[in-house]
C-alpha cells in the first residue's frame, strides 16, 4: 500500500491530486505542522528534513513532489500520465516539469507561502515576474487543453498545481490562457476530491 505523508497547502498536495487520478488505494497520513508533528523522530525518519510530501512505496521512500508524481506516473500499469520514454512527447513532459520546479516554483514559492501565512496578496511586481515567464506557455495553452496536446499528463499535475498557488495569491491576474487551462484542470473530479481537506 501506498502511503503519502501529507499537510494541506502544501506541495503534498499534487502527489494527492495523481493519487487520485490513478484510483489506486493509499494512505494519508496527516502531518500536522502547528503541533510540529514533521519535527517528531518517527517523521525525520521517513523524511530527514522533517517536511513533507514524502511518499512510502513498500520499503522505499521517495521525497520531493514533482518526483513523487512522475515516479507515480511511471508505475501506473495503464501508463495514462506520461507520454512513452523516447518520444518527442516524452521530452515536452520533461521540460514543463522541469520549467515548473525549477523557474515558476522560484516565482511563486515565496509569495505562496506568505499568503498562507498571513494572507498576503502577491505585489505587482511579483504578479509581472511571473507573468513573464508564463508567457512561454501562451501559445500551448490557446490552442491546446493541455502542456502535451490534449493528454493530461503529470506534468499537468505539478504545473497546474503551481498554477494553483499563483492563483490563490493573486498572482495569475490578467494572465488569460493559463486561468482558463487552471479552470479546466479544477474541473477534474481527482483534483476536487484531492482538494478537499
Amino acid at each position: 500500500m501506498l502511503r503519502l505523508y501529507y499537510t494541506p497547502g502544501t506541495s503534498a498536495f499534487r502527489c494527492r491530486w495523481l493519487l487520485e487520478e490513478l484510483e489506486e488505494a493509499y494512505e494519508l497520513v496527516r502531518i500536522d505542522f502547528s503541533r510540529r508533528e514533521h519535527k517528531t523522530p518517527e517523521h525525520l525518519k521517513i523524511h530527514p528534513l522533517g517536511s513533507v510530501p514524502a511518499l512510502q512505496d513498500g520499503e522505499h521512500v521517495v521525497l520531493e513532489s514533482a518526483a513523487i508524481v512522475m515516479h507515480l506516473a511511471d508505475r501506473d500499469p495503464q501508463r495514462r500520465f506520461a507520454p512513452p520514454p523516447g518520444s518527442h512527447e516524452r521530452g515536452a513532459y520533461y521540460q514543463w516539469i522541469l520549467f515548473g520546479m525549477t523557474s515558476v516554483d522560484a516565482a511563486v514559492h515565496s509569495p505562496y507561502l506568505q499568503h498562507y501565512g498571513r494572507g498576503r496578496v502577491a505585489s505587482g511586481e511579483e504578479q509581472a515576474a511571473l507573468a513573464r515567464l508564463l508567457a512561454l506557455t501562451d501559445v500551448a495553452l490557446e490552442r491546446q487543453a493541455f502542456l502535451i496536446g490534449e493528454q493530461f499528463t503529470a506534468a499537468d499535475v505539478v504545473f497546474g498545481g503551481l498554477l494553483h498557488w499563483a492563483d490563490v495569491c493573486g498572482q495569475l491576474a490578467g494572465r488569460a490562457p493559463q486561468a482558463a487551462y487552471l479552470e479546466r484542470l479544477r474541473e477534474r473530479p481527482a483534483f476536487q476530491r484531492a482538494a478537499r481537506d
